[in-house]
């Protein structure tokens, strides 16, 4: 028996509605682990820096820009930091937790290289809600953060991250 139901193409079908925003807002919580990835983020965007990218000298230096660059008090929530050795490493938390830094607006995607250049393989950029506290429009922001991208669990352990490890070592062991 043939379905007499009549077939409409796809160019007439009404427009889908668009995603929801996937980014934490104050009102509301998604685990910073499921935030959508954007393979190619439109620029200017802002970063959000939580240890040593908190010093304008430093974003300065790693940048090679002519002066110290204007950095915006700010936070993250859902996000917790872990000790790796001397360094804070962001890794994902509780809705609660509320991660405390800066934000540089990233220029172009020249200056993203730069910064992944200095935080090495060990943290993946990641999708974020900047939350700024100096009082200054915009209030808040669509933006990106390096996250640990090893084991964050062996990283509270203090014990050995193989995980990373490996995805340091990568193709000179051929993992």
């Amino acid at each position: 028996m043939q379905d007499k139901t009549p077939q409409t193409p796809e160019s007439s079908k009404p427009p889908q509605p668009p995603p929801p925003k996937l980014f934490p807002t104050k009102h509301s919580f998604t685990p910073p682990d499921t935030l959508s990835q954007q393979d190619n983020p439109i620029y200017p965007i802002y970063y959000f820096f939580y240890g040593t990218l908190t010093s304008p000298t430093q974003v300065k230096r790693i940048l090679d820009l002519p002066e110290e660059p204007p950095l915006r008090k700010a936070e993250v929530t859902g996000y917790a930091i872990a000790k790796w050795g001397d360094y804070p490493a962001l890794i994902n938390g509780n809705q609660e937790q509320v991660v405390t830094g800066s934000a540089y607006l990233v220029k172009s995607e020249e200056e993203a290289r730069k910064l992944a250049h200095y935080e090495t393989s060990a943290y993946e950029v990641a999708d974020c809600l900047i939350f700024f506290k100096d009082g200054e429009e915009p209030d808040e922001a669509d933006g990106k953060v390096f996250v640990y991208a090893g084991d964050a669990q062996a990283l509270l352990e203090g014990r050995f991250d193989r995980k990373l490890w490996g995805k340091q070592m990568g193709g000179r062991l051929g993992l």
